[in-house]
């Protein structure tokens, strides 16, 4: 399971359309809060807020905001405790660092290196804001491993425990799993928590990335992984957990699911034996023909495209004879798309060609601006190599410094004077 606190914040490209909506003058020029005598503003909230909607695809509407403010609000408190407990222990973060973050997210959203900020510029969207972001993260990633890291150790024992659960549960399921959790702090704020759990469901269920969401509204210790919990056996969640997995298919969202600490959202991404293989790791060589919907998906040539497509369909005779079908249409955009891991594919794709058959198309896809067929030429499915203990300490090396870290930031929201306006 991986595990990293650093870059928690991954923009949705494919989500950012459009500027944001201004928010109103009197939101962005009041402070919101004070924290150990440091300003969280408005205007810093509202930015937050932008980014927040653009990332997780929610509408933005005024009732959205609303919802939101609070949320925001205190993950930038969280941030401004954080910042500031990096300083009081002497850690900066370079402009160097912050570069090497920047760098990393144009490579998450397959951006030309250097065009992030007009990425966002073009999109509405504040480099300071992501900037702000990007330091917490660096500062927080710098100190915990500083502050709690030389206190870590992981046993023999510990290590041989999971290398017997391993063995014992061999021809048992796993299952590869995501999490939102949202705690319930107090009995007084169980049914607000439960409600807002709701909503998230119903907003993941619409088409909301789940990786963006856990980031922004998950506080969990894996809210940073976009709440990636990684291969889970049965007997590792909570028993409510447990039984809520077994109930869901792949790909599949829970409803709200009460446990300890909170109200958990599961998102079931795979199931796989243990000594099985992993299925992520399949290499697939791909071909698609890719015909265009200048209009978009409602304009007046959807009926002509998917004549075009079915078209494709009847005559291809296989992957060895698509390109002459293709140019016989003079459908431009076909060919090749070389050799990627199933892990590699965004998830409509990867649901499309995980299962299908050699030389056979996938139904028709249909993105904002085209109709698209995939054909899988070669599969090669490698064995699953079961981790060794190097891989294991690391693993739970990482778990642990995690809810450490989680235990370091509650304390520092203790000792804190916080003043909201």
């Amino acid at each position: 399971m991986k595990r990293t606190f650093v870059y928690g914040f991954a923009l949705a490209c494919l989500a950012l359309v459009g500027a944001a909506a201004p928010a109103p003058a009197q939101q962005v020029q009041r402070i919101a809060a004070i924290v150990n005598d440091e300003v969280v503003s408005g205007f810093d909230v509202e930015q937050r807020i932008d980014m927040v909607i653009k990332s997780t695809r929610l509408r933005d509407t005024p009732e959205t905001r609303r919802r939101l403010r609070q949320r925001v609000l205190r993950g930038l408190i969280d941030e401004t405790l954080q910042l500031q407990a990096a300083q009081r222990n002497n850690i900066s973060v370079s402009e160097a660092d912050l570069q090497r973050a920047y760098g990393v997210l144009e490579r998450q959203n397959k951006l030309e290196a250097g065009r992030l900020v007009d990425f966002l510029r073009a999109n509405g969207l504040s480099q300071d804001a992501l900037a702000r972001q990007l330091r917490a993260e660096i500062a927080w990633s710098k100190l915990v491993r500083r502050r709690l890291q030389p206190s870590v150790s992981i046993g023999e024992d510990e290590v041989n425990e999971v290398l017997d659960r391993l063995q014992a549960n061999a021809d048992l399921p796993e299952t590869r799993l995501s999490e939102i959790l949202l705690p319930v702090d107090s009995p007084e704020n169980e049914d607000e928590t439960l409600r807002e759990a709701g909503r998230l469901v119903q907003q993941l269920r619409d088409g909301a990335p789940f990786n963006a969401v856990a980031r922004e509204f998950s506080r969990g210790a894996t809210a940073n992984d976009g709440g990636e919990i990684g291969w889970v056996q049965p007997g590792q969640l909570a028993e409510e957990l447990d039984r809520a997995v077994a109930a869901l298919a792949v790909g599949a969202i829970s409803e709200p699911v009460r446990a300890a600490g909170g109200y958990y959202i599961i998102k079931l991404h795979e199931r796989r034996s243990i000594a099985g293989d992993d299925p992520l790791e399949t290499r697939l060589a791909l071909k698609q023909v890719r015909v265009p919907l200048p209009g978009g998906r409602t304009g007046p040539n959807v009926g002509p495209a998917r004549d075009l497509t079915r078209q494709v369909m009847a005559r291809a005779p296989g992957c060895g004879g698509l390109g002459a079908v293709a140019a016989e249409l003079e459908i431009q955009d076909a060919g090749d798309l070389g050799t990627v891991k199933l892990r590699e594919l965004p998830e409509e794709i990867r649901g499309a060609v995980a299962e299908l058959p050699i030389g056979e198309f996938s139904k028709p896809i249909i993105t904002a601006d085209a109709i698209m067929l995939l054909m899988v030429c070669e599969r090669d499915v490698p064995k699953v190599e079961p981790p060794d203990r190097q891989r294991i300490e690391q693993e739970l090396l990482g778990r642990r410094l995690a809810m450490l870290a989680q235990r370091y930031l509650r304390d520092l929201r203790r000792d804190a004077v916080v003043e909201l306006r």
